[in-house]
Protein backbone atom coordinates (compact mmCIF):
# COMPACT_ATOMS: atom_id res chain seq x y z
CA UNK A 1 0.00 0.00 0.00
CA UNK A 2 1.46 3.26 -0.84
CA UNK A 3 2.43 5.55 2.16
CA UNK A 4 1.29 8.72 2.99
CA UNK A 5 3.33 11.14 4.97
CA UNK A 6 1.39 13.70 7.32
CA UNK A 7 2.00 16.61 9.17
CA UNK A 8 -0.97 18.31 11.39
CA UNK A 9 -1.48 21.46 12.52
CA UNK A 10 0.71 22.75 15.40
CA UNK A 11 -0.79 20.81 18.96
CA UNK A 12 -2.22 23.09 20.94
CA UNK A 13 -1.91 23.78 24.96
CA UNK A 14 -3.48 20.30 26.41
CA UNK A 15 -7.14 20.79 27.61
CA UNK A 16 -9.08 17.83 27.41
CA UNK A 17 -11.74 18.32 25.27
CA UNK A 18 -15.55 18.59 26.06
CA UNK A 19 -17.54 15.72 24.36
CA UNK A 20 -21.03 14.81 23.70
CA UNK A 21 -21.17 10.95 23.36
CA UNK A 22 -24.45 9.23 21.61
CA UNK A 23 -24.51 5.46 21.48
CA UNK A 24 -26.57 3.31 19.38
CA UNK A 25 -29.19 3.53 21.32
CA UNK A 26 -30.13 7.08 21.42
CA UNK A 27 -28.60 7.79 25.26
CA UNK A 28 -25.71 10.19 25.42
CA UNK A 29 -22.99 11.27 27.83
CA UNK A 30 -20.99 14.22 28.32
CA UNK A 31 -18.05 15.60 30.12
CA UNK A 32 -14.94 15.77 28.76
CA UNK A 33 -12.70 13.52 27.11
CA UNK A 34 -9.46 11.85 29.04
CA UNK A 35 -8.58 9.59 26.94
CA UNK A 36 -9.61 6.95 23.88
CA UNK A 37 -8.03 4.21 22.31
CA UNK A 38 -9.28 1.32 20.06
CA UNK A 39 -11.90 -0.28 22.12
CA UNK A 40 -12.83 2.46 24.76
CA UNK A 41 -13.34 6.13 25.44
CA UNK A 42 -12.60 7.83 28.42
CA UNK A 43 -14.93 10.46 30.09
CA UNK A 44 -15.20 12.70 32.89
CA UNK A 45 -17.86 14.19 34.06
CA UNK A 46 -17.38 15.98 37.63
CA UNK A 47 -15.59 13.40 39.46
CA UNK A 48 -16.62 10.53 37.49
CA UNK A 49 -15.15 8.33 34.82
CA UNK A 50 -16.62 6.27 32.65
CA UNK A 51 -15.34 3.86 30.18
CA UNK A 52 -17.65 3.62 27.46
CA UNK A 53 -16.95 0.85 24.63
CA UNK A 54 -16.24 2.35 21.22
CA UNK A 55 -18.64 -0.79 19.84
CA UNK A 56 -21.41 0.98 21.20
CA UNK A 57 -20.98 4.37 20.31
CA UNK A 58 -22.51 6.27 17.57
CA UNK A 59 -20.52 9.58 17.96
CA UNK A 60 -18.50 11.97 19.51
CA UNK A 61 -18.94 15.90 18.50
CA UNK A 62 -17.27 18.40 20.42
CA UNK A 63 -19.81 21.30 20.68
CA UNK A 64 -16.76 23.74 21.47
CA UNK A 65 -15.16 22.92 17.95
CA UNK A 66 -17.23 25.22 15.48
CA UNK A 67 -17.23 25.17 12.02
CA UNK A 68 -14.96 27.73 10.21
CA UNK A 69 -15.10 28.86 7.02
CA UNK A 70 -11.20 29.36 5.41
CA UNK A 71 -11.07 33.37 4.66
CA UNK A 72 -9.53 32.41 1.65
CA UNK A 73 -10.98 30.19 -1.21
CA UNK A 74 -10.42 27.24 -0.62
CA UNK A 75 -9.13 24.29 -3.19
CA UNK A 76 -10.78 20.73 -2.21
CA UNK A 77 -9.25 17.34 -2.52
CA UNK A 78 -11.12 14.52 -2.43
CA UNK A 79 -9.42 10.80 -2.35
CA UNK A 80 -10.30 7.64 -3.97
CA UNK A 81 -10.94 6.09 -0.44
CA UNK A 82 -13.80 9.37 0.33
CA UNK A 83 -11.87 11.32 2.26
CA UNK A 84 -12.00 15.23 1.50
CA UNK A 85 -10.36 18.04 2.84
CA UNK A 86 -9.85 21.57 1.72
CA UNK A 87 -6.03 22.54 1.60
CA UNK A 88 -4.33 26.01 0.38
CA UNK A 89 -1.92 25.32 -1.31
CA UNK A 90 -1.69 22.71 -3.99
CA UNK A 91 1.60 20.88 -6.68
CA UNK A 92 1.72 17.77 -8.29
CA UNK A 93 3.53 15.86 -10.46
CA UNK A 94 2.81 12.61 -11.88
CA UNK A 95 3.93 10.40 -9.04
CA UNK A 96 2.86 12.87 -5.87
CA UNK A 97 1.25 15.62 -4.86
CA UNK A 98 2.08 18.03 -2.31
CA UNK A 99 -0.72 19.73 -0.40
CA UNK A 100 -0.85 22.19 2.71
CA UNK A 101 -4.19 23.30 4.72
CA UNK A 102 -4.57 24.96 8.00
CA UNK A 103 -6.21 21.95 9.72
CA UNK A 104 -4.25 18.94 7.66
CA UNK A 105 -0.87 21.10 8.14
CA UNK A 106 1.45 19.43 5.00
CA UNK A 107 0.60 16.48 3.25
CA UNK A 108 2.15 14.39 0.80
CA UNK A 109 -0.05 12.06 -1.48
CA UNK A 110 0.95 9.32 -3.86
CA UNK A 111 -0.99 10.55 -6.96
CA UNK A 112 -2.88 7.03 -7.24
CA UNK A 113 -4.69 8.10 -3.73
CA UNK A 114 -6.01 11.92 -5.37
CA UNK A 115 -9.43 10.92 -7.48
CA UNK A 116 -10.28 14.79 -7.95
CA UNK A 117 -9.16 18.38 -7.04
CA UNK A 118 -11.73 21.44 -7.24
CA UNK A 119 -10.41 24.70 -7.78
CA UNK A 120 -13.81 26.82 -8.36
CA UNK A 121 -15.91 27.80 -5.62
CA UNK A 122 -19.32 25.28 -5.50
CA UNK A 123 -22.24 27.15 -6.17
CA UNK A 124 -25.99 25.76 -5.79
CA UNK A 125 -26.04 25.93 -9.83
CA UNK A 126 -23.19 23.56 -10.60
CA UNK A 127 -23.27 21.67 -7.78
CA UNK A 128 -25.32 18.51 -9.44
CA UNK A 129 -23.34 18.54 -12.52
CA UNK A 130 -19.92 18.41 -10.61
CA UNK A 131 -21.32 15.64 -8.37
CA UNK A 132 -22.83 13.74 -11.83
CA UNK A 133 -18.79 13.92 -12.99
CA UNK A 134 -17.48 12.93 -10.44
CA UNK A 135 -19.58 9.96 -10.26
CA UNK A 136 -18.84 9.16 -13.30
CA UNK A 137 -17.03 6.26 -15.06
CA UNK A 138 -14.17 7.83 -17.22
CA UNK A 139 -11.53 5.92 -18.80
CA UNK A 140 -9.65 9.52 -18.84
CA UNK A 141 -8.78 12.17 -16.66
CA UNK A 142 -10.52 15.11 -16.90
CA UNK A 143 -9.86 19.11 -17.36
CA UNK A 144 -12.97 20.53 -16.29
CA UNK A 145 -13.89 24.62 -17.27
CA UNK A 146 -16.90 26.34 -16.09
CA UNK A 147 -18.53 28.48 -18.66
CA UNK A 148 -20.98 30.39 -16.49
CA UNK A 149 -23.51 28.06 -14.76
CA UNK A 150 -22.49 24.95 -16.83
CA UNK A 151 -19.77 22.90 -16.33
CA UNK A 152 -17.22 21.19 -19.65
CA UNK A 153 -14.27 19.32 -19.91
CA UNK A 154 -11.58 17.94 -21.93
CA UNK A 155 -10.34 14.55 -21.77
CA UNK A 156 -7.18 13.21 -21.57
CA UNK A 157 -4.30 13.05 -19.17
CA UNK A 158 -3.46 15.32 -16.92
CA UNK A 159 0.26 15.70 -15.71
CA UNK A 160 1.83 18.17 -13.40
CA UNK A 161 0.20 20.86 -11.30
CA UNK A 162 1.77 23.91 -10.32
CA UNK A 163 0.97 27.08 -8.29
CA UNK A 164 0.01 28.68 -11.97
CA UNK A 165 0.01 26.05 -14.79
CA UNK A 166 -1.68 22.37 -15.39
CA UNK A 167 0.18 20.25 -17.52
CA UNK A 168 -2.36 18.41 -19.72
CA UNK A 169 -1.73 16.08 -22.43
CA UNK A 170 -4.68 15.24 -25.51
CA UNK A 171 -3.49 12.53 -27.67
CA UNK A 172 0.01 13.17 -28.68
CA UNK A 173 0.05 17.29 -27.93
CA UNK A 174 0.57 18.97 -24.23
CA UNK A 175 -0.83 21.48 -23.71
CA UNK A 176 0.20 24.14 -20.38
CA UNK A 177 -3.45 25.32 -19.10
CA UNK A 178 -3.63 28.43 -16.62
CA UNK A 179 -5.18 27.03 -13.22
CA UNK A 180 -7.20 30.05 -12.83
CA UNK A 181 -8.98 29.05 -16.08
CA UNK A 182 -9.75 25.55 -14.82
CA UNK A 183 -12.52 24.80 -11.91
CA UNK A 184 -11.55 21.02 -11.60
CA UNK A 185 -9.92 18.12 -12.72
CA UNK A 186 -11.25 14.35 -12.30
CA UNK A 187 -8.42 12.00 -12.39
CA UNK A 188 -9.17 8.23 -13.79
CA UNK A 189 -9.08 6.63 -10.45
CA UNK A 190 -10.66 3.20 -9.39
CA UNK A 191 -12.14 3.70 -5.73
CA UNK A 192 -10.39 2.63 -2.59
CA UNK A 193 -10.45 -1.52 -2.66
CA UNK A 194 -10.70 -0.57 1.59
CA UNK A 195 -13.62 -1.58 3.47
CA UNK A 196 -15.89 0.77 5.27
CA UNK A 197 -13.64 3.11 7.88
CA UNK A 198 -13.34 2.42 11.31
CA UNK A 199 -13.78 6.12 11.93
CA UNK A 200 -14.65 9.52 10.19
CA UNK A 201 -12.56 12.55 11.56
CA UNK A 202 -15.02 15.46 10.84
CA UNK A 203 -12.91 18.61 10.76
CA UNK A 204 -13.92 22.37 11.33
CA UNK A 205 -12.96 23.17 7.98
CA UNK A 206 -15.70 20.69 7.28
CA UNK A 207 -12.89 18.40 5.61
CA UNK A 208 -13.76 14.56 6.23
CA UNK A 209 -10.61 12.00 6.76
CA UNK A 210 -11.94 7.82 7.03
CA UNK A 211 -9.10 6.55 9.62
CA UNK A 212 -8.66 3.01 10.32
CA UNK A 213 -8.18 3.71 13.84
CA UNK A 214 -7.69 6.83 16.28
CA UNK A 215 -6.57 7.46 19.80
CA UNK A 216 -6.60 10.84 21.99
CA UNK A 217 -3.14 10.73 24.37
CA UNK A 218 -4.77 13.74 26.41
CA UNK A 219 -3.17 16.23 24.33
CA UNK A 220 -3.81 14.84 20.73
CA UNK A 221 -5.71 12.47 18.36
CA UNK A 222 -3.24 10.14 16.51
CA UNK A 223 -5.46 8.70 13.67
CA UNK A 224 -4.33 6.34 11.07
CA UNK A 225 -6.14 7.23 8.08
CA UNK A 226 -7.33 4.04 5.32
CA UNK A 227 -5.11 5.20 3.03
CA UNK A 228 -2.64 4.18 5.39
CA UNK A 229 -1.12 7.55 6.90
CA UNK A 230 -0.42 8.66 10.33
CA UNK A 231 -2.12 12.12 11.40
CA UNK A 232 -2.12 14.06 14.23
CA UNK A 233 -4.78 16.51 14.99
CA UNK A 234 -5.14 19.35 17.94
CA UNK A 235 -8.34 18.81 19.74
CA UNK A 236 -9.51 22.28 17.97
CA UNK A 237 -9.44 21.34 14.78
CA UNK A 238 -12.01 18.56 15.00
CA UNK A 239 -15.78 18.44 15.13
CA UNK A 240 -16.79 15.29 15.17
CA UNK A 241 -15.82 11.14 15.05
CA UNK A 242 -17.99 8.99 13.70
CA UNK A 243 -18.17 5.21 14.45
CA UNK A 244 -21.45 4.57 12.66
CA UNK A 245 -19.91 2.46 9.84
CA UNK A 246 -21.68 -1.01 10.01
CA UNK A 247 -24.02 -0.05 12.25
CA UNK A 248 -25.99 2.76 11.48
CA UNK A 249 -26.78 3.89 7.77
CA UNK A 250 -27.66 7.79 7.65
CA UNK A 251 -29.90 8.93 5.61
CA UNK A 252 -28.22 11.50 3.80
CA UNK A 253 -25.80 8.76 2.69
CA UNK A 254 -28.71 7.40 0.51
CA UNK A 255 -29.84 8.65 -2.59
CA UNK A 256 -33.76 8.90 -3.16
CA UNK A 257 -35.70 6.00 -5.72
CA UNK A 258 -38.24 9.10 -6.21
CA UNK A 259 -38.47 12.94 -5.52
CA UNK A 260 -41.44 15.01 -5.35
CA UNK A 261 -40.92 19.54 -5.67
CA UNK A 262 -44.11 20.90 -5.18
CA UNK A 263 -43.47 24.82 -4.49
CA UNK A 264 -46.31 27.29 -3.34
CA UNK A 265 -45.21 29.88 -5.26
CA UNK A 266 -42.56 29.41 -8.29
CA UNK A 267 -39.02 29.07 -6.60
CA UNK A 268 -37.90 25.08 -5.84
CA UNK A 269 -36.29 24.61 -2.70
CA UNK A 270 -34.08 21.54 -3.12
CA UNK A 271 -33.11 19.69 -0.04
CA UNK A 272 -29.80 19.05 0.80
CA UNK A 273 -27.31 16.64 2.52
CA UNK A 274 -25.50 17.48 5.86
CA UNK A 275 -25.79 20.63 4.84
CA UNK A 276 -28.27 23.65 5.25
CA UNK A 277 -29.60 26.28 2.59
CA UNK A 278 -27.01 28.74 2.80
CA UNK A 279 -24.31 25.89 2.76
CA UNK A 280 -23.70 25.75 6.91
CA UNK A 281 -24.22 23.32 9.24
CA UNK A 282 -27.80 22.37 10.69
CA UNK A 283 -29.14 23.75 13.85
CA UNK A 284 -31.57 22.86 15.81
CA UNK A 285 -32.20 23.92 19.50
CA UNK A 286 -28.82 25.71 19.74
CA UNK A 287 -27.12 22.50 18.68
CA UNK A 288 -25.00 22.49 15.57
CA UNK A 289 -25.49 18.99 13.76
CA UNK A 290 -22.84 17.20 10.97
CA UNK A 291 -25.31 14.54 9.54
CA UNK A 292 -29.20 15.09 8.53
CA UNK A 293 -31.22 16.99 5.75
CA UNK A 294 -32.29 19.97 5.14
CA UNK A 295 -35.86 19.54 3.24
CA UNK A 296 -38.33 22.30 2.71
CA UNK A 297 -41.79 22.61 1.90
CA UNK A 298 -43.22 20.99 -0.31
CA UNK A 299 -41.05 17.91 -0.45
CA UNK A 300 -41.21 14.37 -0.87
CA UNK A 301 -38.55 12.09 -0.60
CA UNK A 302 -38.76 8.31 -1.26
CA UNK A 303 -36.47 5.76 -0.40
CA UNK A 304 -35.83 2.25 -0.91
CA UNK A 305 -34.21 -0.39 1.49
CA UNK A 306 -33.90 -3.82 1.97
CA UNK A 307 -35.74 -4.15 5.08
CA UNK A 308 -32.62 -4.89 7.11
CA UNK A 309 -33.15 -2.17 9.68
CA UNK A 310 -34.97 -2.06 13.61
CA UNK A 311 -35.34 1.97 13.95
CA UNK A 312 -35.30 4.99 12.32
CA UNK A 313 -33.78 7.62 14.50
CA UNK A 314 -33.42 11.60 13.88
CA UNK A 315 -33.47 14.58 15.97
CA UNK A 316 -36.55 17.05 13.87
CA UNK A 317 -37.17 20.98 14.05
CA UNK A 318 -37.17 24.41 12.23
CA UNK A 319 -33.34 25.23 11.93
CA UNK A 320 -32.43 27.88 13.78
CA UNK A 321 -31.27 30.51 11.03
CA UNK A 322 -34.41 31.68 10.15
CA UNK A 323 -37.44 33.40 12.44
CA UNK A 324 -39.68 31.74 14.28
CA UNK A 325 -42.39 31.61 12.32
CA UNK A 326 -41.55 28.22 10.84
CA UNK A 327 -44.12 25.73 10.15
CA UNK A 328 -44.44 22.35 8.28
CA UNK A 329 -46.43 19.91 9.00
CA UNK A 330 -44.03 16.09 8.88
CA UNK A 331 -45.28 12.83 7.56
CA UNK A 332 -43.14 9.90 7.54
CA UNK A 333 -44.26 6.26 6.08
CA UNK A 334 -42.73 2.48 6.20
CA UNK A 335 -44.85 0.44 3.50
CA UNK A 336 -47.87 2.77 3.25
CA UNK A 337 -48.30 2.86 6.82
CA UNK A 338 -47.94 6.20 8.78
CA UNK A 339 -44.55 5.85 11.16
CA UNK A 340 -45.06 9.37 11.96
CA UNK A 341 -47.31 12.61 11.74
CA UNK A 342 -47.95 15.89 13.18
CA UNK A 343 -46.53 20.00 12.75
CA UNK A 344 -43.44 21.39 13.53
CA UNK A 345 -42.59 24.68 14.45
CA UNK A 346 -40.11 27.41 15.26
CA UNK A 347 -41.55 27.91 18.52
CA UNK A 348 -41.46 23.76 19.60
CA UNK A 349 -38.38 22.13 21.24
CA UNK A 350 -36.86 20.04 19.10
CA UNK A 351 -38.84 16.66 18.30
CA UNK A 352 -37.04 13.07 19.03
CA UNK A 353 -37.88 10.56 16.64
CA UNK A 354 -37.44 6.52 16.84
CA UNK A 355 -39.36 4.67 14.79
CA UNK A 356 -39.70 0.75 14.18
CA UNK A 357 -38.79 0.02 10.94
CA UNK A 358 -38.33 -3.59 11.44
CA UNK A 359 -39.15 -5.25 7.65
CA UNK A 360 -39.90 -1.61 5.51
CA UNK A 361 -38.77 -1.45 2.48
CA UNK A 362 -40.70 1.68 1.24
CA UNK A 363 -39.44 4.72 3.34
CA UNK A 364 -40.57 8.27 2.70
CA UNK A 365 -40.31 11.59 4.03
CA UNK A 366 -43.41 14.01 3.23
CA UNK A 367 -42.43 17.91 4.59
CA UNK A 368 -45.66 19.52 3.89
CA UNK A 369 -46.92 23.26 3.53
CA UNK A 370 -47.72 24.59 7.32
CA UNK A 371 -50.05 27.34 8.16
CA UNK A 372 -47.68 30.29 7.02
CA UNK A 373 -47.36 28.80 3.21
CA UNK A 374 -43.66 28.38 2.89
CA UNK A 375 -42.38 31.00 5.04
CA UNK A 376 -39.29 30.00 6.85
CA UNK A 377 -40.40 26.04 6.37
CA UNK A 378 -36.65 25.01 6.91
CA UNK A 379 -36.60 21.79 8.45
CA UNK A 380 -33.84 19.46 9.56
CA UNK A 381 -34.01 16.06 10.06
CA UNK A 382 -30.12 15.71 12.15
CA UNK A 383 -28.76 12.68 12.77
CA UNK A 384 -31.17 10.69 10.39
CA UNK A 385 -30.23 7.13 10.59
CA UNK A 386 -31.13 3.52 10.10
CA UNK A 387 -29.63 1.50 12.97
CA UNK A 388 -29.65 -2.27 11.85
Amino acid sequence: MPVLFFVSMTTLLAVAPEVEVTSLSGASATGSLQSLNKTVAKVKAGQTEKDLPLSNILNMRFPRHRFQRSLELPVTVRLTDGSHFPIQSLQSNERQVKVSGDQTGELVLPSINVASIRFGPLTSNIRGSWEKLLNGENSKDLLVVQKENVLDYIDGVVGSITGDKIQFFTGEDEVAVNRSRVFGVIYARPPSPEGSPFCAIRLTDEGVLNASAITFTGTEFIATLQAGAQARFAPPSIASLDFSQGKVRYLSDLEPANIEYTPFFDTVWKYRKDRHRDGGPLRVGGKEYARGLYIHSKTLLQYRLKGEYRNFRAIMGIDDSVPGIGFVYVEIKGDGRILYSGNVRSSDSPVELNLDVRGVRDFEVLVDFGDNLEICDHLDLCEARFIK
